[in-house]
C-alpha cells in the first residue's frame, strides 16, 4: 500500500497475503503438473494396452481360423465381433459355419477371451453339446447334428451306422455324412470308395500310430481313445469353391507354419507336421455329401465301419 503524503511516499509491504498468494500459486502449479501426468500416463496405458491388444488379437487370427479349418470337420470360422474386457482383456467372436451342399449350416459361436500378455480361452460349441433321447449329439443352439469318427485301432462296444435314415429324408435333399473307415486308406483307395453324386468335402488324417494308440490303451485306454480321436483334418471340398486345394505336402507345410504361431497348440501341431511327414498322409474318415439315394450305395460297402448323418438341406 502506498501513503502519500505533501514530502515523502511511504510503502508498506503486507508480507502474509503475498505468500499466501505464493503458495496458492504453488499449489496450483503442482495440481496441474499432476494432471497432466495423470491424462498422460492414462493415456499412454490405454494406447499401450489396445496396442497389445491388437498384436494378441491379430497373433490369434493367424492361428484360430486354421486350426478350426484342420480340427474341425467340415467347418470354417467367420471372424465376427469383439469386445474389451476390462482394461487388460477382449473376447473376440468367430462363426462356426458347416456347408452341406450349397447352403451354409450355422453350428454355433466360438468365444475365444485373451488379455494382453495372451493366455487365451477358447469357448466353443464343444462346451455346449447334448444328446437326445436317440444317444445321438447335437451342437446348441442350432441343433446341428455332431460328426464323430472311430478310428480303427480303437474297439468299440458299438458303431452307430444311420443309413437307415436315409429313408426318411426327401430324395432331392443333400446329406451330410461322416464315415468311418475299418483300415487306414490313402487318398486314392478313400475316393475310390465313393459312388458317383458323393462328395468328398474333409478328410480325418491319423495324427498317432496304431502301435502308439495301442500301447497307450492298454495303459490307459482313456488316453488311447484321446490319441485314436485327437482330430486332424484336410478340406477336400465343400467350402473349396473358388480356393485353392492343398495338396498333402502343401498341408503338411501348413501345419507346420501353424506350428510357428504361438499358440497354445504349438507343440502338438508341430508333433504333427513331423508326424506327417515322416509317416504320410492316412484317412480314417471322411465327411461326404449327397443325396440320400447316392450315400445309400455305401451302405453295403464293408469297409465302412460308422457313419453319422450330420446336417442336411433342400432342395431350391
Amino acid at each position: 500500500m502506498k501513503k502519500e503524503g505533501k514530502e515523502k511516499e511511504e510503502v508498506f509491504f503486507e508480507e502474509a497475503r503475498f505468500l499466501r498468494r505464493v503458495r496458492w500459486r504453488s499449489t496450483l502449479r503442482s495440481v496441474l503438473i499432476s494432471l497432466v501426468v495423470l491424462v498422460t500416463v492414462l493415456s499412454l496405458f490405454y494406447i499401450g494396452t489396445r496396442y497389445l491388444l491388437d498384436l494378441q488379437g491379430n497373433r490369434i487370427g493367424l492361428y484360430y481360423p486354421e486350426l478350426v479349418r484342420y480340427s474341425t470337420p467340415n467347418t470354417v470360422a467367420i471372424g465376427g465381433p469383439w469386445r474389451d474386457e476390462g482394461w487388460l482383456g477382449r473376447q473376440k467372436e468367430y462363426l462356426l459355419v458347416r456347408m452341406v451342399g450349397d447352403r451354409p449350416v450355422y453350428v454355433g459361436t466360438a468365444t475365444v477371451e485373451f488379455q494382453i500378455w495372451g493366455g487365451e480361452l477358447i469357448w466353443d460349441p464343444d462346451y455346449t453339446v447334448v444328446k437326445a433321447a436317440s444317444g445321438k449329439d447335437y451342437f446348441l443352439p442350432g441343433m446341428v447334428p455332431v460328426l464323430r469318427f472311430f478310428h480303427p485301432a480303437v474297439k468299440y462296444e458299438q458303431l452307430p451306422r444311420e443309413f437307415d435314415r436315409l429313408d426318411s429324408i426327401p430324395p432331392g435333399d443333400t446329406v451330410e455324412m461322416a464315415l468311418s473307415f475299418d483300415r487306414l486308406l490313402t487318398k486314392q483307395e478313400m475316393e475310390a470308395l465313393l459312388p458317383a453324386g458323393v462328395e468328398p468335402l474333409w478328410g480325418a488324417i491319423a495324427a498317432h500310430s496304431n502301435e502308439e494308440i495301442a500301447a497307450a490303451s492298454q495303459k490307459d485306454p482313456g488316453i488311447g481313445s484321446y490319441l485314436a480321436n485327437r482330430l486332424v483334418g484336410i478340406p477336400l471340398g465343400g467350402w473349396l469353391n473358388g480356393e485353392r486345394q492343398l495338396t498333402e505336402a502343401q498341408f503338411i507345410d501348413e501345419i507346420r507354419r501353424l506350428s510357428e504361431v504361438p499358440s497354445y497348440s504349438s507343440a502338438t501341431l508341430k508333433r504333427t507336421a513331423a508326424y506327417l511327414q515322416q509317416n504320410g498322409i492316412r484317412y480314417y474318415g471322411l465327411v461326404v455329401a449327397g443325396k440320400p439315394g447316392d450315400l445309400n450305395k455305401l451302405r453295403q460297402n464293408p469297409a465302412i465301419t460308422a457313419a453319422i448323418i450330420g446336417g442336411v438341406t433342400g432342395e431350391g
